[in-house]
């Protein structure tokens, strides 16, 4: 039985975007007047992603804005954001392991409403920019597969060993003693110290796997 594919709208837009480009054209010679064409910021590979995609980014705060951090440089956060998610969601989909995970796109459809505000105003807003419903639920499968990658296939690779444990609870005790305090005993923070070195373990994971997908990708941006 054939893997089962994602139904993506993202491909009828890229479709759509020569589509209106060679028009825009042909129209141009013949002296009509157009609406411009939507944006296309970057490319990965062959998918283009659009202004209206950084503007959702936006929207859902995909991305903490840095305190004191420019309009420019937080929306070139937002697109590096948003292009490290799509080299992650089209790796998993050739590779075919996409199809195995468990995703729980409808908790991360949700989370997303709330962080944008939710109610009838998001989708006012959403209207306006050129965004739908079908833009939340391409991002929500996109962030759903990278979160259940990195749960379901990366944390199991991690481990973490008594002497780690040991060697965090020496350098926690060395900064609380340069404060003036004493350290706790290791039994009453070991989980918090196991917790802490696990996540810091995943993060070096992802980290390796976005490098890899980005060396097996062309991806070009046209904006900083």
């Amino acid at each position: 039985m054939p893997a089962p594919r994602w139904y993506d709208t993202r491909v009828i837009r890229s479709a759509i975007v020569v589509i209106l480009l060679i028009f825009s054209q042909l129209s141009a010679a013949q002296g009509l007047s157009r609406e411009p064409v939507e944006e296309v910021v970057a490319v990965v590979d062959r998918t283009p992603l659009l202004l209206s995609d950084v503007d959702l980014a936006e929207l859902i705060v995909l991305v903490e804005r840095p305190y004191g951090a420019t309009d420019i440089d937080y929306r070139s956060s937002l697109l590096e954001a948003r292009i490290q998610l799509e080299v992650q969601f089209r790796d998993l989909e050739e590779s075919g392991v996409l199809y195995r995970l468990d995703l729980d796109v409808v908790e991360v459809r949700r989370a997303l409403l709330a962080a944008a505000g939710g109610g009838e105003s998001l989708f006012k807003e959403l209207e306006a920019t050129g965004l739908g419903e079908a833009d939340i639920d391409e991002l929500a499968l996109r962030i759903s597969a990278a979160n259940a990658y990195a749960e379901q296939r990366l944390r199991p690779r991690i481990s973490v060993s008594l002497q780690e444990i040991e060697t965090a609870y020496r350098r926690l005790a060395v900064d609380l003693e340069s404060q003036g305090e004493n350290a706790p005993p290791l039994t009453s923070v070991q989980d918090q110290l196991h917790q802490l070195i696990s996540e810091r373990k995943l993060n070096d994971e992802i980290e390796r796997w976005v490098e890899r997908a980005l060396d097996e990708r062309e991806v070009t941006r046209f904006v900083r």
